[in-house]
């Protein structure tokens, strides 16, 4: 038989008379409010003399007569946001199991993707094999039907001369011989016919298979942020940040006719007289810089002059990065029309090219090619999943992120809808895990999203940056440029 439930889990309402352990036969009748404990009148008087204490009875008193009150307010109040946080404990435990097989889901697909990869391989290599199989044996077969033909022939002339050896004439005898003969020692070739084609066996190796796959990471407690020094450089926005390395980067305003390079602890080494929009360091530290007044881009040497590498006329460099595949990506826009009011003659486009200038892929619409993919594309970096993804300014004070395949297609589009005319990005870094990172003006938030542009969490707030206009990764420091000419570094750890 089960055991009966308590009538009364919290203890009997009615509980017996108890005795204190410190002075015997004295029962336990005051209450200490400083210490919450029950005691007799005598350690009231030795132990908590000091202390507000009152007698049981009547505390009672006084507690029972807004009991009824205080249990009506803990019931309406109380109990409500109780249960309030229990139906948000729920759904957020549904979220996390969406957001849980969805990852799961993805997973998955990975891994089709790349057992079919696995697959198409498989098949090349077997058609290979089978293809040298079918060539080898069409030539055992043809060999193998001339034997057959010459055992045929041979058999033959075998079986005439049994039959017919005892009538024919000397003559015909002889030349039978020698047809024979000439059968037998005519040979069919079967040397080098045999199958030698052979498939090595690849290494399986665990580190490259879970390369492949990716990582598992939560990238609310695995990517930290520190905080590792700032200087002021000046007074006025900063619209261009670009980290040479991890000790010093490029920098302007967009009051000034140049940009300078500038130490971590605010040292101040070159200026170059050129008015960029954008500076670019690639992997083999090479510079390369949008020049603005003349429609250009130009690289500067380890001495700190200015060589044009190419004319994007009539077009005005925007922004540019590097891509994966050694070449650069560039934004461009028409002066012509209006800055955010693009009609059928404006350009504004993302543009791929070699070092050297030559065109490799334009992007300008979507696949329909009616409509624009830009109003203004600001910033641009490529991930190191192939994603192109541009910082689109939509009107004066409003932005949104587009990530674009590398044939062009939109696949994310940052933020929903309805919160693309609150926020106004200013620019954007990839981390080594494809993990993309937003800087927010109006917020001072600094966004993380995951590669495929969801968003995880807020990397820096208010608290750390104030209003943030630039930023650059370099490794792992994180550079970022605010409002007020401040510059903040930050040790970033994916």
């Amino acid at each position: 038989m089960a055991e009966k439930e308590d009538e009364f889990p919290l203890g009997s309402p009615q509980e017996p008379a108890l005795i204190c352990k410190k002075h015997d036969l004295m029962p336990i009748d005051v209450t200490c409010e400083d210490c919450e404990e029950f005691i007799c009148s005598k350690c009231a008087k030795e132990d908590h003399k000091d202390h507000d204490w009152i007698t049981i009875s009547s505390a009672a008193t006084l507690k029972s007569r807004g009991l009824l009150k205080s249990l009506k307010k803990i019931e309406d109040d109380d109990i409500q946001q109780m249960e309030e946080k229990i139906q948000k404990a729920s759904q957020q435990i549904e979220v996390n199991k969406q957001r849980c097989e969805s990852e799961v889901s993805k997973l998955q697909k990975h891994l089709d993707a790349i057992v079919q990869k696995l697959q198409k391989i498989k098949e090349n290599h077997e058609k290979t094999l089978r293809e040298r199989l079918e060539c080898k044996n069409a030539e055992v077969s043809k060999a193998k039907s001339s034997l057959e033909e010459k055992r045929k022939n041979v058999l033959q002339h075998i079986t005439y001369i049994k039959e017919n050896g005892s009538t024919m004439t000397d003559m015909i005898l002889i030349k039978v011989h020698i047809e024979m003969t000439k059968m037998l020692s005519t040979e069919v070739e079967l040397t080098q016919k045999d199958f030698s084609l052979t498939h090595s066996i690849g290494d399986i190796n665990d580190a490259v298979l879970e390369s492949m796959m990716g990582q598992t990471f939560d990238a609310a407690e695995q990517i930290t942020v520190t905080e590792t020094g700032s200087f002021h450089w000046n007074d006025e926005p900063i619209s261009v940040l670009e980290a040479m390395n991890e000790d010093t980067c490029f920098l302007r305003n967009t009051e000034l006719p140049y940009f300078e390079q500038v130490k971590k602890s605010g040292s101040k080494e070159k200026k170059f007289s050129v008015v960029v929009n954008d500076v670019c360091v690639t992997d083999n530290n090479e510079v390369y810089i949008t020049d603005r007044k003349n429609n250009s881009i130009s690289r500067l040497s380890p001495s700190g002059s200015v060589s044009r590498v190419f004319s994007t006329h009539p077009l005005r460099p925007i922004a540019i990065c590097q891509t994966l595949d050694n070449g650069l990506l560039v934004n461009l826009g028409d002066t012509e029309t209006d800055y955010y009011q693009p009609n059928s003659l404006s350009r504004r486009l993302v543009r791929h090219v070699t070092m050297k200038g030559d065109v490799i892929r334009e992007y300008e619409y979507q696949e329909h090619q009616q409509t624009r993919l830009f109003t203004i594309p600001k910033r641009i970096a490529q991930n190191g999943n192939t994603d192109i993804c541009v910082i689109n300014w939509t009107k004066e004070s409003t932005g949104e992120l587009l990530i674009l395949s590398v044939c062009g297609s939109v696949k994310v589009v940052y933020p929903e809808q309805d919160q693309r005319d609150k926020l106004y990005f200013t620019d954007l870094a990839c981390d080594s895990h494809c993990n993309i990172i937003l800087s927010e003006l109006h917020s001072s938030n600094i966004h993380l999203l995951s590669p495929d542009g969801k968003f995880m969490r807020y990397l820096l707030t208010a608290n750390n940056v104030n209003h943030p206009t630039a930023m650059s990764l370099k490794k792992s420091t994180l550079w970022i440029g605010v409002y007020n000419g401040l510059v903040k570094v930050y040790q970033y750890k994916p």
